[in-house]
């Protein structure tokens, strides 16, 4: 039997029309004296579901091979299928426990599809699909420009679709996402604004990877394998955010593996315009797709900004813009007492509506001037209300303010689900926000980045099943999280010290009005006098422009665009550069920001030669030369002027030409291998290169100090007596490494006097504080404690813990590429793996788990679910009686999960295996 033709057979065939897999089984063969593949009894895997239907019964054993001894099969990895495919958890068990009262129904519509063989009704896709769509989202009908939006893209020609929050734009994504997956067998990349959102998507989309037989990949955080998994069986959306889309773009590249993915659907498109270095990283990301030109097509989601067609021109794409909304929206504005109603049709834009009249008592008004209460009262408890303040403190101020004025019934309703709230809220050490415990009982919180993950995810699944009926949020929920409510509530005109803007004042009250729960939303924006008319000018005035930011911070985003560029060999010369650089949305509006593209674009290109982190030709640089570009140099230029070559002092000059070769130098590509900017690999290099000297692994501080982000140091100053105190609580074995750094006994005296130490560099200092942060977490010190110990929020400490692990990624990658570096290597990648778990091993594949910490893994470990497999075959019922504070919710969630992250690593197996099979056919070894 032809090798070959073995290994085609190993792959299982799909018929899109009904989404079934084709059973098939591996015959016996016999290519030499020792069997490689039998049947097997011992060895059984069989998937079924209400899909389809999978059966394979396969025999492994190792190969003896006279002439090559070396060639073995890595029994380890089958060893582990097997485990797998004979442990509790039947495979065919693998449905999504919370659709099991209505498997009945998709079972008569699979059957029926069967005898009609009519399952491309849904745009294309299985009836299926159209059922799930109804069970999971409630939805029955398409909106009408839904409709036409998925029609319209049928030719797979690039689209972009705007409209205002709330209108539906995400379902349209994912039913072209299902299609690529399901009908064109390609991969999808799913591109995020926030890690929040790549992990609340993954949930939602959860149910359709089970039943439809596709993967799930988290690219966010520290999630994410660069490149990933080669896969023949199934098919892959990776949800990503926009960083780590950047990563896994560049490695597919990499690998020449681009021809994998069929789709990239970006939302928030928008973020093009941000000036935090993720607008230029996403603007890099899009100008790469378009640069190569490949069969992919890119879907592209945004709010309504002013100049989509330059957009649209940037992607090569159609526009579709509608100003759609599921629910009627009236817009309304407050001050003293009056509430006007927002009418752009006439020229005072302001038609008054009524005056206030709010029971208010002496007391209560004093306390509530603007009256919030009573326009919270007016539709709570039954519906919900967001109340968007200015800061973080006033969100905690107006929440508390809302105890006050509040009518104390409010305590009464939903107490039971409040009270399991409260339960749920509490830490593993039974510790709440004390602000939070007093507000929940009147059904309101605060919410904005001081809260940690879970705290946020409670409070916001709680606000949608309405168990508490007030949020007192900042404007960043508007974006990053999808509540709707049947009122919004605007404290005031202005984000911190600055007075809002149109996008981010659309994007606010764009939150009120839920389809299906009311007939209409409304907005109230509440000001003073004094604002009415900026006021009156902001709802006159056009949604304001997304603008490139490729150019800013000193040409980052063109640097790092022109490095990843070089090192994935897209392009090699100038002029190649030149047509990448043409390709972005900055050579768009080249002329309305009045820049030179060329100009700015050979300036990056020299200053990179100059840094070193491009390189031309290494015979032709010194280190006293000078780069000179061809069109910017007189005529009689020539390549190389070394006039007065023989004096020391002299300056040589290279001139780059159009077809000069680049590439880069080993750091800038360590640099980009990690997504590291390159301004901290230099700072990264200088570290590890001092510490190969003098580096100490008495315990884990200095591994930890080494891998502490840059950025987040520049971000946090510290506070002198708070420092000098941890510092002189520090083991002797820690001190050592403080005065290792620098940070010795005259430095902690005057860190007491709040004086910063001048021999100390000041990155140092502020890396340091953060690394005795990080240090306590390590040691599983409550993060409340280390919070308050260290005056920074909750949210802000997990936050540094996560990022952190994602760093020590980067500087593993960083390492890798650096020969000098090799010892580190290990040593981060080692570390690395204790940062994400920081627990027993036995722990450890529990807390891949969403919602599982520590506490939890170790409530589970110890009820008797040791494993994932026993967690995706458990009973909702009991496992939820079984760990206490666990919602009906939160253990759906957990199940669902531990089933995607068996069948992930079955398939990461099986792929395994058929590399191996592949391996083996192409050895010499095998005779006739």
């Amino acid at each position: 039997m032809n090798n070959l033709n073995l290994v085609n057979d190993l792959n299982e065939t799909c018929m899109i029309d009904d989404i079934m897999l084709e059973d098939f089984q591996w015959n016996e063969t016999s290519w030499i004296d020792n069997t490689i593949i039998s049947q097997s009894k011992s060895f059984d895997s069989k998937f079924n579901n209400s899909i389809g239907n999978f059966t394979r019964s396969i025999s492994i054993n190792k190969m003896k091979c006279d002439s090559d001894e070396g060639t073995t099969f890595d029994q380890n990895k089958l060893n582990q299928i097997e485990i797998m495919e004979n442990d509790e958890l039947v495979v065919q068990n693998l449905e999504f426990s919370l659709f099991d009262d209505k498997n009945q129904e998709l079972e008569e519509a699979k059957s029926s599809q069967n005898d009609n063989n009519e399952n491309t009704s849904f745009y294309g896709l299985s009836k299926n699909v159209e059922l799930l769509i109804k069970q999971t989202k409630n939805i029955t009908n398409l909106y009408d420009w839904q409709d036409e939006c998925l029609r319209a893209v049928d030719n797979r020609k690039n689209l972009i679709y705007a409209l205002p929050t709330s209108g539906g734009k995400t379902l349209v994504a994912e039913i072209l996402m299902l299609k690529e997956i399901l009908c064109h067998k390609k991969n999808v990349i799913f591109v995020l604004p926030y890690v929040a959102i790549v992990q609340e998507k993954i949930q939602t989309l959860s149910p359709f990877a089970i039943q439809l037989g596709f993967l799930l990949e988290e690219y966010a955080g520290s999630k994410g394998q660069y490149p990933p998994i080669k896969r023949r069986r199934k098919n892959t959306i990776f949800i990503c955010t926009i960083e780590k889309a950047s990563g896994l773009l560049n490695s597919l590249i990499e690998t020449d593996r681009l021809d994998e993915i069929g789709l990239v659907v970006v939302d928030e498109l928008h973020s093009l315009g941000e000036n935090s270095g993720r607008g230029a990283t996403l603007e890099g990301f899009l100008t790469k797709l378009i640069f190569i030109d490949k069969s992919i097509q890119i879907i592209g989601m945004s709010a309504t900004i002013g100049n989509l067609n330059e957009i649209a021109e940037f992607l090569k794409a159609d526009l579709y813009t509608k100003n759609f909304r599921p629910v009627e929206l009236e817009e309304y504005v407050m001050c003293n007492d009056q509430l006007w109603q927002v009418d752009l049709e006439i020229d005072d834009t302001l038609r008054l509506k009524k005056r206030v009249a709010q029971s208010y008592s002496e007391t209560a008004s004093k306390l509530d001037p603007d009256k919030i209460g009573g326009l919270v009262m007016e539709v709570v408890p039954k519906q919900n209300c967001l109340i968007f303040c200015a800061s973080r403190k006033n969100c905690e101020n107006v929440s508390l303010l809302m105890t006050k004025v509040l009518c104390r019934s409010l305590m009464e309703y939903n107490k039971t689900e409040k009270l399991k709230l409260l339960s749920n809220l509490k830490d593993e050490d039974q510790h709440i926000c004390p602000i939070l415990l007093e507000t929940i009982k009147y059904g309101v919180a605060y919410h904005h980045s001081g809260l940690t993950n879970d705290e946020r995810r409670l409070l916001e699944e709680a606000f949608k099943d309405n168990v508490i009926s007030v949020i007192c949020c900042t404007s960043t929920l508007a974006a990053g999280v999808n509540l709707p409510a049947r009122r919004v509530i605007l404290r005031s005109p202005y984000v911190g010290n600055e007075f809002i803007n149109l996008s981010r004042y659309k994007q606010m009250i764009g939150r009120a009005g839920r389809a299906g729960m009311a007939e209409k939303g409304e907005s109230i924006l509440i000001c003073k006098q004094s604002d009415i008319p900026k006021v009156r000018e902001l709802l006159k005035s056009k949604i304001e422009d997304c603008v490139s930011s490729l150019s800013s911070e000193e040409n980052r985003g063109i640097n790092n665009l022109i490095l990843s560029s070089v090192m994935l060999s897209l392009v090699k010369t100038r002029i190649q550069i030149h047509d990448l650089v043409n390709s972005s949305l900055l050579k768009i509006q080249a002329s309305q920001l009045n820049i030179d593209i060329k100009k700015i674009t050979d300036d990056a290109i020299k200053n990179l030669i100059k840094t070193k982190a491009l390189q031309v030709d290494n015979k032709l640089m010194k280190a006293n030369m000078t780069i000179g570009i061809q069109s910017q140099l007189p005529a009689e230029s020539t390549d190389v002027d070394s006039n007065n070559s023989g004096s020391n002092n002299s300056r040589r000059s290279i001139v780059l030409t159009r077809s000069s070769c680049l590439k880069l130098s080993n750091l800038s590509t360590a640099a980009m291998k990690g997504s590291i900017d390159l301004k901290t690999a230099y700072l990264i290099y200088e570290d590890l290169t001092v510490a190969q000297k003098h580096l100490m692994l008495c315990n884990d501080l200095h591994i930890l100090f080494l891998v502490t982000p840059y950025h987040l140091a520049d971000q946090l100053t510290p506070i002198g007596l708070i420092y000098y105190e941890a510092i002189m609580n520090l083991p002797p074995q820690s001190m050592d490494v403080a005065r290792l750094l620098g940070i010795n006994e005259v430095a902690i005296i005057k860190l007491r006097e709040g004086v910063t130490p001048k021999n100390v560099p000041e990155r140092i200092f502020r890396k340091f504080y953060l690394t005795l942060v990080l240090s306590e977490l390590r040691q599983n010190r409550p993060l409340h404690e280390v919070a308050d110990k260290y005056q920074v929020n909750r949210g802000r400490i997990q936050n540094l813990l996560s990022t952190t692990t994602s760093f020590a990624h980067s500087m593993i990658k960083f390492c890798q590429e650096l020969p000098e570096f090799w010892a580190f290597t290990d040593l981060f990648t080692s570390f690395h793996k204790k940062l994400i778990y920081n627990c027993s091993a036995e722990l450890e594949p529990l807390m891949e788990l969403p919602a599982v910490k520590i506490a939890r893994a170790k409530q589970m470990y110890d009820a008797g679910y040791k494993t994932l497999q026993l967690i995706a075959s458990a009973d909702p019922k009991e496992l939820k009686s079984k760990i206490s504070h666990l919602s009906r919710k939160t253990v759906d969630q957990i199940i669902v999960a531990a089933k995607l992250l068996i069948i992930s690593k079955m398939e990461n197996l099986k792929e395994e295996v058929d590399e191996m099979l592949v391996g083996l056919s192409s050895e010499t070894c095998f005779h006739d």
